[in-house]
């Protein structure tokens, strides 16, 4: 309890943000002294670092998140398996860059989500969302020495939020201005926008998940041609976009035709569809189901801003991040589909197109030791605002 009374008195915070996505790709781990709270925040982001996630580690998320493999055996281990992997990323961490524990006063941890499953269900007269994301933030605060949050997303859930998306908190205290309208779209996994109008209030907020984001071009890049992700796009440049296959994406897919707020993830674009475009049978080459599935992406974002955000001005931006944001072909195709509005990748203050995710939960941290409310209920639906993430003492 001392060291949790200490840490209220803080006004400049040393803080740990960890990531994993929906990807399962990487643990990304970034470090930010952030001074004060709420949009008086002031950043400085130091050194981002990712490790990249043992394969078997990678396996058993992938079957345990999976509708038909899921096990309840499976979920306890990793549970307290990916805590260690995570508390052991976060102390090689500060061994690279010179930092001991006790020059971190605070971790914020997303964990891994294994299941999300925003539509309400009705079970005795409750009515209720869910969602679980695993990696226990007490066992990162009992193996590091430092006092962690993590399970951000169950505090809106519990107040009927869809507990997603939670960027826009960031997006807001960090890139609201008075003259120009701004669209921040993060290319995970899956792909999230957020709507910031000019000289905007927190609740103008528009925000919510577009669709797939990496997942499929990631999924197709390992199973057709044994690569993690398509770099540079160069497979995809390679390729032509099949009009019938597209079509096809398009009439399966109800998720990008829903409006808004919404959220989504591996459950709607995994196993199945997956299989539908295996299945679809036209003779596609490889490349030619790659190129199109990336542009399935762009088309889902660029669906969902014609369609649910106001027109777009001159001068108004579109600003990129995730790893998405590095694929030359996504960057070039949302520029073509958005000729009215300058399109770029997030570079301001030190948050970039790879580390803006991790400096997120960094920040939600901070929020939750401050006492800040910083769900948006105009994005994720929630009855209140309420305090995100559980805090464990060591």
């Amino acid at each position: 309890m001392n060291k949790l009374q200490r840490l209220l008195k803080l006004k400049n915070r040393s803080v740990i943000g960890v990531l994993s996505g929906t990807s399962v790709d990487a643990l990304d781990v970034v470090h930010v002294n952030i001074n004060g709270s709420g949009r008086s925040s002031e950043l400085q982001v130091n050194n981002y670092q990712e490790f990249e996630i043992p394969l078997d580690i990678r396996e058993m998320v992938l079957k345990a998140s999976a509708v038909g493999s899921g096990r309840v055996d499976d979920i306890c281990a990793l549970n307290v398996l990916l805590g260690h992997f995570i508390a052991d990323c976060i102390m090689k961490y500060l061994e690279t860059n010179g930092l001991s524990k006790s020059d971190i006063d605070l971790i914020g941890s997303h964990g891994q989500t294994i299941h999300h499953l925003p539509e309400f269900k009705s079970t005795s007269g409750y009515r209720y969302r869910s969602t679980l994301q695993i990696g226990d933030p007490s066992v990162i605060a009992n193996l590091t020495g430092i006092i962690t949050v993590g399970d951000f997303r169950v505090a809106d859930v519990a107040v009927s939020g869809s507990g997603a998306p939670l960027v826009p908190y960031l997006d807001y205290i960090m890139f609201s201005v008075t003259d120009i309208s701004r669209i921040l779209i993060n290319i995970g996994g899956i792909a999230n926008l957020t709507y910031l109008r000019a000289s905007g209030e927190e609740n103008d907020i528009i925000a919510f998940d577009t669709g797939p984001g990496n997942m499929l071009i990631d999924g197709f890049s390992k199973l057709y041609f044994n690569k993690k992700y398509d770099e540079d796009a160069v497979i995809s440049k390679s390729g032509s976009v099949n009009s019938a296959l597209l079509e096809y994406l398009k009439g399966i897919d109800n998720y990008y035709k829903s409006k808004p707020p919404k959220s989504t993830g591996r459950e709607h674009y995994g196993e199945e569809i997956f299989r539908a475009v295996q299945n679809f049978d036209s003779g596609i080459s490889k490349k030619d189901v790659l190129r199109t599935v990336t542009e399935f992406t762009v088309f889902t974002i660029a669906h969902n801003i014609s369609s649910y955000l106001p027109a777009l001005n001159t001068g108004d931006e579109i600003i990129l991040s995730g790893g998405g944001a590095r694929n030359p072909l996504l960057f070039r195709r949302i520029k073509e589909e958005f000729l009215i509005a300058k399109v770029l990748t997030v570079n301001d203050n030190g948050i970039t197109a790879e580390n803006k995710e991790a400096i997120l939960f960094a920040v939600l941290a901070n929020e939750a030791i401050s006492g800040n409310p910083c769900n948006i209920m105009s994005v994720t639906g929630a009855e209140k605002n309420v305090i995100l993430g559980k805090i464990c003492l060591v």
